[in-house]
């Protein structure tokens, strides 16, 4: 693994794409054709996975790995050829598409299939398969036409799954749903390295190979995620159904912010860094091409049209903000200036725009961190008089926060939803239309998402509950357990249902409900089912 410590090259933003144009960007110019490889241990070692969905097709992934550990998985510098096939059936009898698809050692032998002609609004399966073996079956769905009329909708929202900190149970039980899809709101890996139990206590529940540092190189970044794909429950819930993808911070280092990394300590470049950790993520998600990253630089904001019921804009909150004004948990003046921004002017307009032509019932932003204020003052360790403001949430840029508050009034947005995650609680929230007044009338609700493991095993009740509460009179929900956001959506109604694990220490365990709401449409705030 790479030292972190080790000094790297300064590279300049132009200089950095100058140089990676015939690297990681570039195909290979081959010698000779894709070999059909023979494997004696199982290529499709890291599971498969779908999403990006359209009213003809979606995205569908798989990386070529037999020794998912080794730094080329195994596969060497040689292409592979591999076959890829669609079917209206869960036996795959009834083969509609099929292909096959060529992986590359600078792409880290993954495979992204854009497949087209199907049919809208309605469930596939699919499979890839090389000489030697196949891969697990996977199940996936269109979106239906825009503006077609849509009863129902059924996804999940979760994140936030650090390896160290415990089991994936949870992802088992999402798997077990059987979704229409699942937002992964992001921190789908943790950059951080190994470390002994002594550092975490009883969070330490299953340790990384002692040689993982902290991800600087892509070499780093595809080895972690590696690791992470090779669990067998990540992988049930990728088969399950399709994912709308997105990153948070961990994907690349804690707390970025644009071009500046949170760690100061670390003596490396971040440019280089942030270029390696989203060709990873790309090569680990079932994300088109047109999310390719050009180096340090990734067009990752896109929107989904579930047909006349719902418009889902997935956001980036972290590579257009304002540098950070302050240390996180505080509430200083230069957080308040104008120009703050989460989102970017230009994603601001697209956001608008999107909004402005949305056909749905239920305008959702499927974004990261959490939008509504929250005082951390009463949290467990902070125990502050004063009002304490996350700067690494929407209160590090509140005008930025107005700005789409009043995006949503512009387009008329009747039934506004934020989902977001990173704090590794579940908590509800209602928006009020006037940012100087927590119990003004709701214009929206945000369902923010705990963690599917981060933070170990977590409790019903959160320590200091009531005072958190009491700061927070917006809040109608709170828990720190681990778990998802479980949604049904239809033309009436919203309805979330909180999902929780008593444990994540041990394989296996149950999900119950621990709170549910509805949302009536025309109506923006919570009741409780």
């Amino acid at each position: 693994m790479a030292d972190p410590r080790k000094t790297l090259v300064q590279f300049d933003r132009r200089s950095l794409l100058k140089g990676m144009a015939g690297c990681v960007l570039a195909p290979a110019v081959l010698r000779a054709g894709p070999a059909r490889a023979q494997y004696r241990k199982f290529p499709f070692s890291l599971g498969i996975s779908s999403g990006d969905p359209a009213p003809d097709g979606f995205v569908i992934w798989t990386r070529l790995a037999p020794e998912p550990l080794a730094e080329d998985g195994g596969m060497g510098s040689d292409a592979a050829e591999v076959t890829w096939q669609v079917a209206a059936d869960q036996n795959m009898q009834r083969v509609v598409r099929s292909g096959t698809a060529t992986a590359h050692a600078e792409s880290a032998h993954s495979i992204h299939v854009e497949v087209g002609g199907l049919e809208p609004g309605r469930d596939y399966f699919y499979r890839f398969r090389t000489s030697t073996a196949d891969s697990a079956i996977g199940r996936s769905r269109t979106l239906p036409m825009p503006g077609a009329p849509l009863s129902e909708i059924r996804f999940a929202s979760a994140g936030c799954q650090r390896w160290q900190d415990g089991y994936y149970t949870v992802w088992r039980r999402i798997a077990e749903e059987q979704f229409d899809f699942v937002f992964h709101y992001g921190d789908y890996i943790y950059e951080d390295p190994t470390f002994k139990a002594e550092r975490r206590g009883d969070f330490l529940q299953r340790s990384m190979p002692a040689d993982f540092g902290e991800c600087v190189s892509l070499a780093d970044y595809r080895l972690r995620y590696s690791l992470y794909k090779t669990d067998r429950d990540l992988q049930a819930a990728h088969a399950s159904c399709g994912f709308l993808s997105s990153f948070d911070d961990h994907e690349v280092a804690n707390d970025w912010s644009a071009d500046v990394q949170a760690n100061a300590w670390l003596d490396t470049p971040f440019l280089p860094r942030k270029a390696a950790a989203f060709q990873a993520w790309y090569e680990h998600m079932p994300v088109r091409a047109s999310v390719k990253p050009r180096g340090p630089d990734i067009l990752a904001y896109r929107s989904f049209k579930f047909g006349n019921l719902a418009e889902v804009a997935v956001l980036d909150t972290r590579q257009y903000r304002s540098h950070p004004a302050c240390k996180s948990f505080e509430n200083c003046e230069q957080a308040r200036a104008p120009e703050r921004t989460m989102l970017g002017l230009a994603q601001e307009q697209w956001l608008t725009d999107t909004l402005g032509a949305s056909q749905g019932t239920w305008q959702v932003l499927a974004q990261q961190i959490n939008f509504a204020q929250l005082d951390w003052r009463s949290f467990p360790n902070r125990n502050q008089r004063d009002l304490q403001l996350r700067m690494d949430s929407w209160d590090g840029a509140p005008a930025g926060r107005n700005r789409v508050l009043d995006i949503l009034r512009k387009t008329s947005a009747q039934n506004p939803i934020v989902l977001s995650g990173d704090v590794h609680r579940a908590i509800a929230f209602e928006i009020s239309s006037d940012p100087n007044d927590l119990l003004g009338t709701p214009m929206a609700v945000e369902f923010l998402s705990t963690s599917i493991s981060s933070g170990g095993n977590g409790s019903l009740v959160s320590r200091n509950g009531d005072a958190i509460v009491r700061d927070n009179p917006h809040i109608k929900w709170l828990s720190s357990e681990r778990g998802y956001t479980r949604h049904l959506v239809k033309p009436k109604t919203w309805h979330a249902d909180y999902r929780a694990v008593a444990s994540i220490t041990k394989r296996d365990a149950p999900i119950v409900t621990r709170q549910s709401f509805v949302v009536e449409a025309g109506k923006s705030g919570l009741v409780r089912a």
